[in-house]
Formats: structure tokens, C-alpha cells, sequence
């Protein structure tokens, strides 16, 4: 629906992404106007598109899809305009004397003799060219908007992309719309290649294919995790994108390789890997300065038998041989990596090894890369620990990204779900003389971000690791940590033991499933345990689906938060109350924090975080969120996609978390996803209890799989090639200097 008429009044504004709540004059009758709009001032005639809505609090509105200004004609219009305060330098007084001056011939003045606007008194030829520059600015706005909206893109884009480029809009999208994938966040390869289509950019540009090609290798880090692709299988999966020649996508895959924006390297196996260069240099960087603390790093042996009796005595217990010899690695050399599954005394190993380290006079600081992981290593630990990303700043204006981290060792827990990129900028900020020490379990799925790290640096060979593999649990305590390791060894999980916290509740039907997992999530576990339905996480292996999270978390917020403001979007309804997670890795994203009467604020929300709706302010937008670990963050309507419900997630989306209670809905889905990995890494999220749903054979199924999706990493071969490097310059130099020779 169109409809037309002079802006009345500007309600509301929000500079950073158009949102406007404006009073529209349509034929005498007030109409309140809502959506993303140009800037726009009372006295502005404006053309509307889109539809009625009955907002429940605010009542009959128009919900705005794309807006066309129209310069005011009359003179009261012009001087509202000009006097709106949209234009600097002019207020209601000065609009006033000018179209007293100019009449309707106002417009023509400002654009094409500003000189002559000094004639009316009170303005100087400065701010006469002022006045000019500020008109002209919106004026060049108006016209990026049009040209963009005239081909597809939504107002709520359009704004985005004229921030990136500004005055240079229309020049920059006509000579390369591809740009875009690079430059705004949120405008994929798919929406690049629809406005380049209504541009008349030719499919075979080298623009396109250069675009093409370079998406297909972020989407291949982005969903699988993969830092390269082979040369063969870029080729063919481009140019199915494409739908281009594979001769033409080879001949510009030189082009790139040739002007550095992809790598090329050998594989062990002789076949080529292309990689972004942003993946190859993260990925080779750390390979380079792991291997580089391991020769660095202090190799004088030290007995710490004694310290670690007396931590025993302390303690109470008996360390088993493997963990002693873990606690050893870890306080003498310089990397060690100590992995094990559930209850196999990973966090007493550290509570001993920051005992040792303490003796010793040396500072550790402990990390982990999520919030929650950082809590529980702080609880387990008794002292401050941190994300990686907060530890090292990652994100703050002037963090200045080389400063060391000022410790004698680092503790990494959770390390399976450190990404590459992560890891290198983490491994680039430890000094030579610095101990790193690496805790996690390699048999959880991996990091959702691109690379396979823990695996690849323990299947190297080049840094020590120790295996933990014996349970420390007693008898008549968890079946959960002995069920977690039957899984991990493919053996059904005992699913009859009356056992009070391993529990499995028969359903058929997708339906069934997502019906029961809902009821128990909302009711019969939270009355069971005597907890808040927030501390009960329903793992779903899928998001789509009658069972998937997406569904499970709808039904859920029906039961457990049906009141209350709320804001709707294209995917999902926010309301006040929501448990809700943080979904991206946002470095500049504002947060303040009061505790104990203390402020405190900074930047940076990371993929992973849980909060509750705070409140939501239904005419701005703005949604405040209260997350666990006491962080209050404002969401504008730019960046309320990092914001999802959080009922039911996905087990990727659990790695690092730990819950009173998780409830796994499992049904017959695809093999590469329902897998052993996949229900392993969901089982061991649960502290007090896990309640599996759905048919015992799809259990045995996935049990059975043992299927490990292919990653492409380089970070196994960067490390053994560094490490023999390594050792060749050391072996050249010893000889050297047994012949007297300067090393």
C-alpha cells in the first residue's frame, strides 16, 4: 500500500540506523508512521510504502518498507523544512527571513548561488556555504536512496551501505556492486549478485567471478570450519555458484593468487590447498610461534614432586600417575597440552598447577573463550579467570594489539572450541619466556569457527601432551560422566538405571518429541530439581524442523513467556523476560557492569553469551539484556540479529556451557549431523541431570556413527614443518659452535 502526506512531527530518530517514528499528515488525518527512514524533518512531503498494523500498546500504525521524499512546495512547507533543524546552520528564524527573501525559489538559491543567501541578514558568506555543504549532503542521501531502493535493497540496507560509502554511493556500486561483500557487514556474495544483476554487471565480470570465488572459500571457513579448500573442489564448487566456465574461474583464481588476496599451498598429500589470506596467515602465524615457545621456553628440569604432595595433603586425594605426570609437563616446560573427557580430574590437575606455579613465585592467568567457561573455571579454580578476548582486549579502541600478556604462564580451558583466528591472536601476545598450558577434551566436536585446533596440535606431534582416561568417579554417584564415556567409546548409554540424573523418555514422531522435550523443560524438570526453568537448556542437533531449536524455542516462550513488551522481526519475537543468546563475535559492541557499587563499561560481546531480556523500549527498538555475568548490553534495531532466543539451542551453540539439566531431543535427520561426536559433546553439557527424548534405535544410531566431518586444516603440517625447521637451524648451530664457528 502507498500512501502520501507532510510529516506532522518526528517522534523519534536513531541516527545509527534510520528507525523513525514520525506523524504523518495524510488528507488532515494523523497517521503514526514507523520503520527505517532517511533523515527527514516536519514540513517534508513524503510518498510511503507498505502496510496497517495495530501495535498492542500504541494502536494503529504504518509499518514503512521504503520511503520517497518529496521537496516541499508550499511555502509554510519550505519553511518548516529549512527550519526542522535537519539542515545546519538554519533555525525557525533564519527559515523564515530566507523564504521571505527567496520565496519558492528557496531551493534553487541554496543549490545553485549559495552566495546569495548572505544577503539576508544574520548569515555570513561562511555560513551561507555551510548552509550549502549540509543541503547538498542530505540532498546527495536522498539520491543514494533512491538509486538504491529503485534496485531492491531495503531502506534499513540502503542506510547501511550509504554510511560505508557516503557521497561516493552511487559512483562506488555502479563501478564494483561486489564491494559490498567486503565492506558491509551483512550483505552476502547472494545479495551482491542480485543488485549487480539490476546494475547490468555482466555474469561473466571479473569483479563477479573474483567475488564468487572468494566467497566460496569464506563460506567454506564460515559453515564447515574449513581454512582451505583443494584447488579441484574450489574450481567446481565456483563455478556451480556462478554458473561459469571452471576455465574462467581457473584463469581468475591466478589473477587472485597473484595479487595476494588467496594462498596457495602444498598438502602433505601433493594436492594444492587455496586459502583466504587472512586464514593462511592466522593459521601459519601461530604454527611459527607455538613451535617458537617450544624452543624458547625454559627446558631446565625441576622436581616438583614435593609441591605436588603437598597439594594431595591439602586436598585430601591421591593423584593418579598420569595426572602427576600431566602437573609435571605442564610446570616444566614451555606448552603443554593436557586432554581428557568428563571426570577424568582435568580441573584438579589445574587447581594443582596453579598451586605449583604459585610456589614458584610465577603469575598465571586463567582463560577460556566464553563467559560461562570463564565462570566455571573461575568457581572450580577459587581465582579470576577471564574470556581470551577480554584478557587480551581484543576490540577496545587502542588496545594496541601487540602488548603482551603480562603473566609467567597462561591456562586455556575449554581449548576445543578455539578457532584459529583466536588462537593466533592469543599465541601472538605470549612471550618466548611464557609457560602455556592447553586443557580440553579433542573428542567434543570442534570450535565453530574455521580450523580444527586442538586436534591438529595434538596429531602433530611436535607438543607434549598428556591423555587422561581414567574416571575418578564413585560408586552410586553420576551416571552421566559414565555414560558420556560409553558414548565417546560406542557403546550404549545405560538408558533403564534408576539413577536420578540420566533419564530417557520414549517419543515418536518428531511432533512427540518436540512436544515432551517442552513439557519437561517447562515444567517437570525445573519441579523436579527445584530450579528455574532458565537453568533447564533443551540441545537440539538441528535448528529447522517440527523438533529443531527454532520450533522447540517458539513453543517454549509460549509456555514460560507469553507476556509482556515485545518487538517482532522477520525471524524471530523478542519479549521481556526472553533467555536469549548472543550469536556473533561483536569486538565494539558497549556493555557496563555495576557491582557493588562500582560502574563499570566496556566492548565486546562474544558468540555464546546468555542474558535475559531486561526490557525492550518498542519505540526505538532497544532491547537491554542482563547477561550472566552481569554485563548490561543495548541492542539498536543494526544489531539485534546477533540476538537470538535461547530456550533451545543447538549443541554447537553449547559448546563451553554447563547446565543444571539438558534435554536432548534425538530423531532420524541426517547421518553427517546425528552422530556420536555431536550427542557425546550434548551429554556432557549436563552437570545434575540429562533427559534424552525420542526412540532408543535413533540412540543406538547415532552411537553407532562415528562419522567426523572432513575439516581442511593446515595447521598440522605448518607445525611439523616449523618444528623440523626448528630443529635443522638448531642441529646447524650446535655444529657450528663445536667448530668454533659463530652460530
Amino acid at each position: 500500500m502507498i500512501i502520501s502526506g507532510e510529516i506532522d512531527e518526528v517522534r523519534f530518530r536513531n541516527e545509527e540506523n534510520g528507525y523513525t517514528i514520525a506523524v504523518l499528515d495524510c488528507e488532515g488525518e494523523p497517521l503514526v508512521c514507523v520503520g527505517a527512514f532517511p533523515p527527514v524533518s516536519e514540513g517534508e512531503y513524503l510518498s510511503l510504502e507498505g502496510d496497517f498494523t495495530v501495535h498492542p500498546k500504541f494502536g494503529k500504525q504504518f509499518k514503512v518498507t521504503a520511503v520517497q521524499a518529496v521537496r516541499p512546495d508550499t511555502l509554510d512547507g519550505i519553511v518548516r523544512y529549512l527550519g526542522s533543524g535537519l539542515i545546519k546552520g538554519i533555525g525557525p528564524k533564519t527559515a523564515l527571513a530566507i523564504v521571505d527573501k527567496f520565496g519558492k525559489e528557496t531551493f534553487n538559491v541554496i543549490t545553485q548561488n549559495p552566495q546569495r543567501l548572505a544577503s539576508v541578514k544574520g548569515i555570513s558568506k561562511q555560513k551561507a556555504d555551510e548552509i550549502a555543504q549540509s543541503y547538498l549532503k542530505i540532498e546527495n542521501m536522498r539520491q543514494a536512496m533512491v538509486f538504491l531502493q529503485g534496485h531492491g535493497i531495503p531502506l534499513g540496507t540502503s542506510l547501511k551501505i550509504f554510511k560505508r560509502y557516503g557521497d561516493d554511493t552511487v559512483n562506488a556500486l555502479t563501478q564494483n556492486p561486489y564491494r559490498l561483500v567486503e565492506d558491509v557487514d551483512g550483505i552476502g556474495f547472494i545479495t551482491a549478485d542480485k543488485i549487480a544483476a539490476k546494475l547490468g554487471v555482466e555474469r561473466d565480470s571479473e569483479y563477479r567471478l573474483r567475488a564468487g570465488i572468494l566467497y566460496t572459500l569464506k563460506e567454506a571457513a564460515d559453515k564447515s570450519g574449513n581454512t582451505f579448500l583443494p584447488y579441484g573442489t574450489l574450481i567446481s564448487e565456483a563455478a556451480a555458484l556462478l554458473g561459469a566456465d571452471e576455465k574462467n574461474i581457473e584463469n581468475t583464481l591466478d589473477t587472485l593468487a597473484v595479487s595476494r588476496a588467496v594462498k596457495t599451498v602444498e598438502t602433505d598429500e601433493g594436492e594444492t590447498a587455496v586459502m583466504l589470506l587472512s586464514a593462511y596467515r592466522a593459521e601459519y602465524g601461530a604454527a611459527q610461534k607455538l613451535v617458537t615457545l617450544l624452543s624458547s621456553g625454559d627446558m631446565t628440569e625441576r622436581d616438583c614432586s614435593e609441591d605436588i604432595a603437598e597439594f594431595e595433603r591439602a586436598e585430601n586425594i591421591k593423584l593418579h600417575e598420569t595426572q602427576r605426570k600431566a602437573i609435571e609437563l605442564a610446570a616444566g616446560g614451555s606448552v603443554a597440552v593436557i586432554t581428557g573427557g568428563p571426570g577424568t580430574g582435568k580441573t584438579t590437575i589445574v587447581k594443582c598447577i596453579l598451586s605449583v606455579l604459585d610456589k614458584r613465585g610465577i603469575k598465571t592467568a586463567l582463560m577460556a573463550p566464553t563467559g560461562r567457561a570463564a565462570k566455571r573455571m573461575s568457581e572450580s579454580c577459587g581465582r579470576e579467570a577471564s574470556t581470551i578476548h577480554r584478557a587480551l582486549m581484543i576490540g577496545r579502541e587502542g588496545d594496541g594489539s601487540d602488548e603482551p600478556v603480562s603473566a609467567g604462564a597462561v591456562i586455556v580451558d575449554e581449548f576445543s572450541m578455539v578457532d584459529v583466528y583466536l588462537f593466533n591472536t592469543l599465541i601472538k601476545r605470549i612471550q618466548p619466556s611464557v609457560k602455556l598450558i592447553l586443557v580440553g577434551d579433542s573428542d567434543q566436536l570442534p570450535s565453530v569457527g574455521a580450523g580444527n585446533v586442538l586436534k591438529d596440535v595434538i596429531s602433530s606431534g611436535v607438543v607434549p601432551v598428556v591423555r587422561l582416561e581414567r574416571i575418578y568417579r564413585q560408586s552410586g554417584e553420576s551416571l552421566i560422566v559414565e555414560n558420556a564415556h560409553r558414548i565417546n567409546a560406542g557403546k550404549m548409554p545405560e538408558l533403564g538405571s534408576k539413577n536420578e540424573d540420566f533419564f530417557f523418555v520414549r517419543a515418536g514422531t518428531p511432533q512427540e518429541i518436540a512436544d515432551a522435550a517442552v513439557g519437561l523443560a517447562a515444567e517437570r524438570i525445573p519441579k523436579f530439581l527445584g530450579v528455574e526453568p532458565y537453568r533447564v537448556q533443551v540441545l537440539c542437533p538441528l535448528k529447522s524442523g517440527v523438533a529443531g531449536s527454532v520450533n522447540v524455542n517458539k513453543q517454549l516462550q509460549k509456555r514460560l513467556n507469553a507476556g509482556g513488551a515485545y518487538i517482532e522481526t522477520e525471524d524471530y519475537r523478542y519479549i521481556e523476560g526472553d533467555k536469549v543468546m548472543h550469536v556473533a563475535n561483536n569486538y565494539n559492541l558497549e556493555w557496563r557492569k555495576f557491582a557493588g557499587g562500582i560502574a563499570e563499561s566496556g566492548e565486546g560481546v562474544f558468540n555464546g553469551d546468555l542474558g535475559v531480556i531486561a526490557e525492550i523500549r518498542t519505540q526505538s527498538g532497544e532491547i537491554d539484556v542482563r547477561f550472566e555475568d552481569g554485563r548490561f548490553v543495548t541492542y539498536t534495531a543494526d544489531v539485534r540479529h546477533q540476538l537470538v532466543p535461547a530456550y533451545a539451542i543447538t549443541v554447537h551453540k553449547s559448546q563451553g556451557s554447563e547446565f543444571d539439566a539438558v534435554i536432548i531431543p534425538v530423531y532420524g535427520g541426517n547421518p553427517m549431523i546425528m552422530t556420536r561426536n555431536l550427542l557425546y559433546t550434548a551429554v556432557t553439557r549436563a552437570k545434575r541431570l540429562v533427559v534424552i527424548v525420542g526412540e532408543q534405535y535413533t540412540v543406538k544410531r547415532m552411537v553407532e556413527n562415528d562419522y567426523i566431518a572432513l575439516r581442511y586444516s593446515m595447521m598440522k603440517k605448518f607445525l611439523q614443518d616449523a618444528s623440523a625447521r626448528e630443529t635443522l637451524l638448531f642441529s646447524g648451530g650446535r655444529l657450528r659452535r663445536e667448530n668454533g664457528e659463530k652460530a
